[in-house]
């Protein structure tokens, strides 16, 4: 039984209220990221939001936590938390449509040679930097079939693209996709993408999976991405010349040191884009709507004793 749900984070008046509806009779208190402390923790028998993890551990009453986050990669990785037996869930299913959204406008920028032209502007240019590429009839391979895989597959089927999904577990092949290979296959597989997306989450299975030798392992002149977790692709190999130089372009979303300090070496990669991790957070409407039912939905179900959505598997660090 929940005596005390706190909840960290920025909410308007009105989404607050509709938290306190779902809490009903149990007490709920509301803080900011920045107020949050050890101590603001510490009674809570439920927790919304994403607080430093040391601040987590220390809350020895807490029996929930609902991220408002899609990843849970800051701790899933604690064996504190796993040991006590707490209940995590995670906003899986709130960030897809935007991510997906940015991901097709960041590739059609590519292949329309956007960010030259926006270059030739600044520098008072008039000049006409060729041919173009249309991604009708190419082949996407998208490693991580989740909801924001399928998100931006269902997007680039209207393109008239052949789409390949890649998974860690055999299984029926979602209808976003032409077909799914498994992680064991990537390597057989990339040679023939002409776009490779990343929509990975952090875990030790993922992690550095797209390094150097792998990348290198892409078609000459493909696309890539990364929106998943910053962790899959080790700065080194973004940094190596005789791996990006194999791409048309390349456009990362998150990287593995965050934030990427000023003046880093990073920036000056020619066919790198670099954006400041923003595709997933709360800068689209539909997104604060889809993590707010999420976690309307969960504190509902919690009270009641009803099976959760999207719960963390301490063991995979994936979400059931």
């Amino acid at each position: 039984m929940m005596n005390l749900i706190q909840v960290v984070g920025t909410f308007t008046p009105a989404e607050e209220a509709r938290l306190r509806a779902a809490a009903g009779e149990t007490e709920i208190r509301f803080c900011s990221d920045a107020e949050v402390t050890a101590e603001t923790l510490r009674d809570a028998d439920a927790l919304i939001g994403n607080p430093p993890l040391a601040m987590v551990e220390s809350a020895q009453k807490l029996q929930w936590m609902q991220l408002l986050s899609s990843g849970a990669d800051a701790y899933a990785g604690s064996q504190v938390l796993k040991d006590r037996g707490l209940v995590l869930t995670t906003a899986t299913g709130a960030y897809g449509v935007g991510i997906a959204e940015y991901m097709v406008a960041m590739l059609l920028a590519m292949m329309k040679k956007l960010p030259g032209y926006y270059d030739l502007q600044k520098a008072a240019q008039w000049r006409d930097l060729g041919a173009v590429v249309s991604p009708c009839g190419k082949r996407v391979l998208v490693a991580g079939t989740g909801n924001l895989g399928r998100e931006f597959a269902k997007r680039m089927r209207a393109f008239g693209c052949e789409l390949v999904g890649v998974r860690r577990r055999a299984g029926q092949c979602p209808p976003e996709f032409d077909r799914v290979c498994l992680l064991s296959e990537l390597e057989a597989e990339l040679p023939a993408a002409d776009v490779v997306a990343l929509c990975l989450p952090g875990t030790p299975e993922t992690h550095h999976l797209f390094d150097a030798a792998m990348l290198s392992k892409c078609k000459e002149g493909a696309y890539f991405m990364n929106v998943g977790r910053g962790t899959v692709v080790p700065l080194e190999a973004l940094l190596d010349r005789a791996v990006t130089d194999r791409f048309t372009a390349l456009w990362v979303d998150v990287l593995e040191t965050e934030p990427l300090p000023d003046g880093h070496p990073l920036y000056a990669v020619p066919n790198l884009l670099i954006t400041p991790h923003i595709t997933g957070g709360l800068h689209l409407d539909i997104t604060r709507e889809n993590i707010l039912s999420i976690c309307e939905e969960n504190l509902r179900a919690w009270k009641e004793g009803r099976p959760l959505r999207s719960v963390l598997d301490w063991n995979t660090g994936y979400c059931r």
